[in-house]
């Protein structure tokens, strides 16, 4: 929601939310420091600029408008043990009046990581927590626990005259493999259907001019722990987007799209921007590639 050098929804007939709440710890940077405490992270505000179906609830009624976040890493020592922090609420356009601005989702997610160098990259393993429940009303609620481990890569670390050829610039992100320990009600699809049970994950972003502008992909998908192929993709999440950034700031333009893969069924989409706040609360220096995550799928 998603930094030291940086960090769904379910049973109903309405869309799932798909959008994850959880980012890389410290924005997926392949450098960090491996000793010493702070912490640091982001404030994010988020609009639904096109929303045909993403819901403003965890049990998927309303539509979503508004999104306030904060993410935080908290560096125990350093990136080698980290406690990622991310606090998401949404609020529903379908209210009336000044209640459009009111939350009525509320999503917490603890985690813990641990960042090792892996040339030519680095090795992220971590396991999260999260809980999602409606604040307006009564109602469903979720809960689920992940490990994942990410491996982060950066092209200018191979390619050294890349970085000069993108005026500052480099090909970088991550691939992510993961699995559910703790899921009593994650989908497996769009629709809401099956149960997650493996998540595999790419995020590259092309970044140019110091970083100041990029362009960002991610691609996520899900397996069903309740079908005979437990390892087979049945969900793709799909998000493009575009950056700029004016460190301490950064402005996200997105799209997502969210599709099952071994059936018909529900396709949801919709068109969102955000806009993110870097802060470090050591005060002694600013991140060298601060960036605001979107924590997409």
């Amino acid at each position: 929601m998603t930094a030291c050098l940086y960090a769904v929804a379910l049973s109903c007939a309405r869309p799932a939310l798909a959008l994850d709440k959880q980012g890389s710890a410290h924005g997926g940077e392949v450098a960090g420091a491996d000793e010493g405490f702070g912490v640091s992270g982001s404030l994010t505000l988020g609009s639904a600029l096109y929303n045909p179906t993403y819901a403003a609830r965890p049990d998927n009624t309303g539509l979503a408008l508004f999104r306030y976040a904060a993410h935080a890493d908290v560096d125990l020592i350093g990136r080698r043990l980290s406690v990622p922090v991310d606090v998401n609420f949404f609020t529903d356009r379908e209210r009336k009046g000044a209640l459009v601005f009111s939350p009525t989702e509320g999503d917490v997610i603890l985690g813990l990581t641990s960042t090792w160098d892996v040339w030519p990259g680095a090795l992220e393993v971590g396991a999260r927590f999260e809980h999602d429940r409606p604040l307006d009303r009564r109602g469903f609620s979720q809960t689920y626990g992940d490990l994942r481990l990410r491996y982060l890569y950066s092209a200018a670390v191979l390619f050294p005259g890349l970085e000069d050829a993108l005026g500052g610039g480099d090909v970088s992100g991550w691939f992510t493999a993961g699995a559910f320990l703790l899921n009593p009600t994650y989908a497996a699809r769009p629709d809401n259907s099956g149960l997650a049970f493996l998540r595999y994950g790419w995020h590259m972003e092309i970044s140019a001019w110091k970083e100041h502008v990029a362009l960002g992909l991610d691609a996520t998908m899900f397996t069903d722990r309740r079908v005979a192929n437990s390892v087979k993709p049945t969900e793709l999440d799909f998000t493009p987007e575009i950056v700029g950034r004016l460190p301490p700031f950064d402005l996200h333009l997105a799209y997502e799209r969210d599709m099952p893969l071994d059936r018909g069924g529900l396709v949801q989409e919709f068109v969102y921007v955000l806009v993110g706040w870097q802060f470090d609360l050591k005060g002694d220096h600013t991140p060298e590639r601060p960036r605001t995550m979107v924590p997409s799928p």
